[in-house]
């Protein structure tokens, strides 16, 4: 009989610090299940000529309910007992960025819908439906700075996201009494400031502070996002993953 897996759930995957995340985790002993809303052919293959049993799937994450019953599918079909089950809720968009006098339904609802209501209720279906394996279940949000330090233009993704943080605390505060093995931890983690698309997306906007980001691409100040992923990998192995729940991969 085969040893159990570890099995990792990844949002966002096809690009970016999601993709890289991807490729960090394509070593022996895991098994990844990759969502995004388009594909990526190289990642495709990419993760196939590592070995690693991956699945990829299509699934619009700006639709809640949709998305959690897509989770909730894919983990009922886990036939092999894993070794740890984690969710990785890396997807996630940065726009409406301008003066909060601009915000309107059309830009903030999707916003909202993608950032933070999609990881609430895909979070409500990981924990309803890994509740059947006894072995250690993890759930890290890929948060931001903006977080917890407000920039100005960027209303919509610091709430967002500063939610999002409070959203883990309260995922702890009703799981945190769940004895081993089948037991909760949940992390909401900033990964520094990593050069995908989303900060070329941030150098292109116009609010008040977008010289610094253009100066930290200009001075190569941005981290990469493949040396950003391997320290979530490592990050997300460490004996005590969850003592920290608004934690930042800079401090490591």
């Amino acid at each position: 009989m085969s040893a159990a897996k570890h099995l990792y759930i990844v949002t966002g995957a096809s690009r970016g610090l999601g993709a890289a995340i991807t490729r960090a985790l394509l070593v022996p002993g895991n098994r990844v299940v990759c969502v995004a809303r388009s594909r990526n052919p190289e990642m495709e293959a990419v993760a196939t000529a590592s070995g690693v049993p991956v699945a990829w799937h299509l699934q619009d994450l700006a639709q809640p309910g949709p998305a959690a019953g897509w989770l909730g599918s894919v983990l009922d079909a886990v036939d092999e007992p894993p070794a740890s089950v984690t969710l990785i809720l890396n997807a996630g968009v940065v726009e409406p960025i301008g003066p909060i006098t601009q915000l309107n339904e059309n830009t903030l609802i999707p916003h909202l819908l993608t950032n933070l209501a999609a990881p609430m209720t895909m979070t409500g279906a990981f924990l309803e439906h890994t509740a059947r394996f006894d072995c250690p279940r993890k759930i890290l949000a890929i948060s931001s700075g903006a977080a917890r330090n407000p920039v100005p233009g960027w209303s919509a993704y610091c709430a967002g996201k500063a939610a999002l943080d409070m959203f883990i605390r309260s995922v702890n505060a009703e799981y945190r009494d769940l004895p081993a093995p089948r037991a909760v931890r949940a992390v909401s983690l900033a990964p520094g400031v990593v050069d995908t698309d989303m900060q070329a997306t941030i150098r292109d906007a116009e609010f008040a502070d977008v010289q610094r980001f253009r100066d930290l691409k200009a001075n190569d100040k941005l981290s990469s996002p493949e040396e950003t992923a391997q320290r979530i990998a490592a990050y997300l192995t460490r004996p005590d993953f969850g003592t920290t729940e608004l934690d930042d991969i800079r401090n490591y």
